[in-house]
């Protein structure tokens, strides 16, 4: 193994290089153990076998090696495939992990798997099922980073050794990934998602919310006909994320802050959101998963539905919903409410946009 390391905080560098290894390390083990019951049976050639089965049915096969833990996991959740039989813990149980820890996999791939100590914590657990059984170094480890990041959570972790661990123990997280991460980081800095802290410096342009008339104003006159036909939508959200004694402060590109519980947070724009008419999946994906089954999206945890959770009604959202996708599809939705099927092979696209009260109450900020 090329290393056991854990963490001791929140380090968004230890986190991507954790996970990374992890990644490494269950690739490498399982493609050892997959090669030599691929050999025993007389079959050497079994990964370039898979791959001309794969092109042969027209899917796409982009893994360039069988070390590549998303392709083990991939081929391993298949009914048609060459491991059945021999993977060392096949069972429906395992398909379930393995399916969605390739979700995690992807979305870490793509740069929307927030690197926090709750999803290193969900990482870890997967890992533990889908690797359970085997005998894995690995699996060692990740019933470690699981008690870990449990015990950090709680807050019931202490530290007893600050002398940092040399970086050399881990294996280096592609530059790839860390570019885009720090792109990723850096754009929610800037523009978060809608009830969640702002960054920077409070605007200057002060505006103000009343509830009595519904409108809005800047030195006692009413300002919002500059919207135009935004009008109802941008007054919509700013009362939705109502902030203290309703001032809002705008920035020159439109973004707008406002006082929430104390804290600074984002409330909105002064006009059109940026990227409105795009099908791009901002931000971080929510842990929490879901299924869109007979018109309803359900919460595959809690076995909650949308329609019966909400502080406003989902109506709208449903039925877009049921006109963009078919029945029985997985979705995931990030801390922007972008909505989307993910996908297995490049980059997933957004296929609906929710906020908070038409979305299960408390998952989405604010």
């Amino acid at each position: 193994m090329n290393a056991f390391r854990l963490p001791v905080d929140e380090s968004v560098v230890d986190i991507l290089g954790i996970i990374h290894a992890l990644e490494m390390e269950a690739g490498a083990e399982f493609s050892d153990y997959l090669d030599e019951a691929f050999k025993a049976d007389g079959n050497p050639e079994w990964f370039e076998e898979i791959r001309h089965y794969r092109k042969s049915m027209n899917e796409p096969f982009t893994y360039r090696n069988q070390s590549d833990f998303r392709f083990i996991l991939s081929e391993g959740t298949r009914e048609d495939s060459s491991f059945s039989g021999i993977m060392p813990n096949n069972s429906a149980k395992w398909v379930t992990s393995a399916k969605r820890l390739l979700d995690k996999l992807h979305h870490f791939h793509h740069s929307q798997l927030k690197p926090d100590v709750q999803n290193l914590r969900i990482v870890a657990g997967l890992y533990a099922d889908v690797t359970a059984g085997t005998g894995f170094e690995v699996t060692n480890w990740a019933n470690a980073l699981f008690s870990r990041t449990k015990a950090i959570l709680d807050g019931t972790y202490v530290p007893t050794d600050t002398a940092p661990v040399p970086v050399a123990s881990m294996p280096e997280v592609p530059a790839q990934i860390v570019e885009e991460y720090q792109g990723a980081i850096e754009e929610v800095r800037q523009r978060p998602p809608l009830g969640s802290r702002w960054e920077g410096q409070k605007p200057v342009r002060k505006l103000s919310l009343n509830r009595q008339t519904r409108d809005l104003y800047e030195d006692g006159v009413p300002v919002s006909d500059e919207l135009g036909g935004l009008r109802e939508s941008v007054l919509a959200t700013w009362f939705r994320y109502f902030p203290l004694g309703g001032e809002v402060w705008v920035d020159p590109d439109g973004a707008a802050m406002g006082y929430i519980k104390g804290d600074a947070r984002m409330i909105g724009w002064f006009g059109q959101t940026p990227e409105d008419n795009s099908d791009r999946v901002r931000g971080f994906v929510l842990p929490t998963e879901y299924n869109f089954e007979n018109g309803e999206v359900v919460d595959v945890e809690s076995g909650l539905k949308l329609s019966s959770n909400t502080t406003e009604p989902a109506k709208d959202l449903l039925h877009a919903l049921s006109t963009a996708i078919d029945e029985s599809t997985k979705l995931n939705i990030t801390d922007y409410g972008d909505i989307f099927v993910p996908v297995t092979e490049g980059k997933p696209k957004r296929i609906a946009n929710a906020h908070k009260g038409i979305w299960f109450k408390g998952q989405l900020p604010g």
